[in-house]
């Protein structure tokens, strides 16, 4: 018994270390959304309790896992709710968003790479660019808490993706073939947390750091610099897994 254990054992230290195992591939959907935030722009009752917040994105340089050289655009909406009044640093946010885009799959897993994989990345087809599209639906909740001209917060919740294109049939293609390893079919649902910064600027508005984690097998990380105008209009910088580096602006409503 204890000799089939220990053979049990070398033998998977062996696959490791041989890169005889497969490569993980996900869906492109299993990202970040692209959602501003919308903070509170007063803290003595100024701003209402409801904000529809409408984005706009561009990312490039995409990486990731087993993924790279991608271009993602999209668009999302967000409805920002404070339940107890507009004064309560408390909220529940619901965000739909749709992207699509191109990329082409990579080996970042080093060991984790099989020969056979390796071998068709070096293929025409392993070098292609492939196409994907996706919509993401995230319900979150969450506080922001002011400290003088500065704004601490947190917010957790899921998210839900869906989609598909070339990216998912090549995915499906090397999965059958044994050459790597499906994270999801296409769909699927993660757990969603962000922590963020800001500070107030007077008349000016308010800018915000903000740090996105999700989980789905792996974790994926996003950073958003964003800049709120007294007038709704916002904009700003982000860096993202599975969407890149990139830039997005948008206009938030409020009731």
């Amino acid at each position: 018994m204890k000799k089939s254990i220990l053979f049990c054992m070398f033998s998977a230290v062996a696959l490791s270390l041989c890169g005889c195992l497969n490569p993980h591939l996900g869906s492109m959907g299993a990202s970040q959304m692209i959602v501003a935030h919308q903070p509170r722009l007063a803290v003595n009752g100024d701003t209402s309790s409801v904000a529809v917040s409408v984005d706009a994105y561009g990312g490039a340089k995409m990486m990731g896992r087993n993924i790279k050289d991608g271009f993602t655009g999209g668009a999302a909406a967000a409805l920002n709710y404070r339940p107890f009044g507009f004064a309560t640093p408390f909220y529940l946010e619901a965000a739909l968003g749709g992207k699509g885009g191109i990329a082409s799959l990579d080996c970042t897993e080093g060991g984790k790479c099989n020969d056979g994989y390796n071998d068709w990345l070096a293929t025409k087809k392993g070098k292609k660019k492939y196409s994907f599209w996706n919509l993401q639906e995230r319900l979150s909740m969450g506080a922001d808490f002011d400290f003088g001209p500065v704004i601490l917060g947190l917010g957790a919740g899921v998210q839900i993706f869906e989609g598909g294109g070339d990216f998912d049939d090549i995915r499906d293609k090397l999965s059958k073939n044994n050459l790597a390893e499906n994270d999801d079919e296409g769909y699927g649902v993660e757990l969603y947390s962000s922590a963020r910064i800001g500070a107030r600027l007077g008349q000016n508005g308010v800018i915000m750091l903000e740090s996105g984690f999700m989980w789905l097998r792996t974790l994926n990380l996003a950073l958003m610099l964003n800049y709120y105008h007294p007038s709704g209009f916002h904009g700003g910088v982000f860096a993202a897994e599975k969407v890149g580096y990139g830039v997005s602006f948008g206009k938030t409503f409020s009731f």
